[in-house]
């Protein structure tokens, strides 16, 4: 009982003197954080960039793995992709020369055609731009004055805005000329339905929705069909676009052009080389038919 007594006087000792010892180590901790708190930011930075200049290459080494295999995948895959359009190239490529070989098969074809009809192909058309200076729009007339210059403008040459006919040169004065538009009541222009080859004249009524007239009552039109040129009468050449269908109602056919006139500012004077002489539009057609 003796030798246990002392043992557990031991023990205690030890447990007071552990506990003694691990107070003072929470002090000294303390006393260095607050220590080091204290120190000056540039020796915090220098320990820094110390660790930086370490630690640097050796994340360059591990991640050098990585970026090879990135580089692999990526000319892999490049590949892949090129190898790709390649092949959807070819093929592009062989349409093409069958295009081609169609194409060069017809120009044949239309040559000797041309030969067996004694055909003379219509001379190159030749064009101005002209600049929109006034603009009249009222119950009587649709007409525009533009500035030619010095150009040689003739009347019945046709006018163009963004590619589509809008009226002809009624009367050149000067470096001034008259486009008479194709919404004016007194234009008259033989046309014809492009889905159904049906011919009409398209009459201006002083609005923005010219009509069409003489139209065989048989005719097929629908909205949004295209009107085109017919060439009929000797003014205008065949297929220039004018504007579609945009109602047909109670035997009406309204047509809207394919240019904004309201909106236009430069014009197209094209010469096709054609008559200039005014022609009875409307004997080749009956109304009613």
């Amino acid at each position: 009982m003796g030798q246990r007594g002392v043992f557990l006087i031991k023990t205690a000792e030890l447990k007071v003197w552990v506990r003694r010892i691990f107070v003072v180590i929470l002090f000294i901790a303390s006393f260095f954080f607050i220590l080091l708190s204290k120190v000056d930011s540039v020796v915090i930075e220098a320990a820094n960039k110390a660790v930086l200049d370490v630690t640097g290459p050796v994340m360059q080494i591990v991640e050098y793995p990585s970026r090879i295999i990135h580089r692999i995948y990526t000319y892999i895959y490049d590949i892949s992709h090129i190898y790709i359009e390649n092949c959807e190239l070819r093929a592009e490529n062989k349409q093409m020369m069958m295009l081609q070989n169609k194409v060069r098969a017809l120009e044949v074809e239309n040559q000797l055609l041309g030969r067996l009809l004694n055909y003379v192909p219509p001379a190159e058309a030749s064009f101005i731009s002209a600049k929109i200076i006034a603009e009249s729009g009222d119950n009587f007339t649709h007409i525009l004055l533009v500035y030619i210059g010095d150009e040689a403008v003739k009347k019945g040459q046709i006018v163009l805005g963004d590619e589509s006919v809008i009226g002809r040169i009624d009367e050149v004065s000067g470096h001034y000329a008259r486009v008479i538009l194709v919404t004016d009541i007194n234009s008259k222009i033989p046309v014809v339905v492009e889905r159904t080859r049906a011919r009409a004249i398209l009459s201006g009524d002083n609005t923005m929705l010219p009509q069409l007239i003489f139209l065989r009552s048989s005719a097929d039109v629908q909205e949004g069909d295209i009107v085109v040129t017919s060439g009929v009468g000797g003014m205008f050449p065949a297929g220039l676009p004018i504007g579609f269908v945009n109602s047909v109602q109670n035997g009406e056919i309204t047509v809207e052009t394919l240019a904004d006139i309201s909106r236009i500012e430069y014009v197209r004077i094209v010469d096709y080389g054609l008559s200039n002489n005014d022609a009875d539009l409307t004997s080749e057609f009956d109304e009613g038919k």
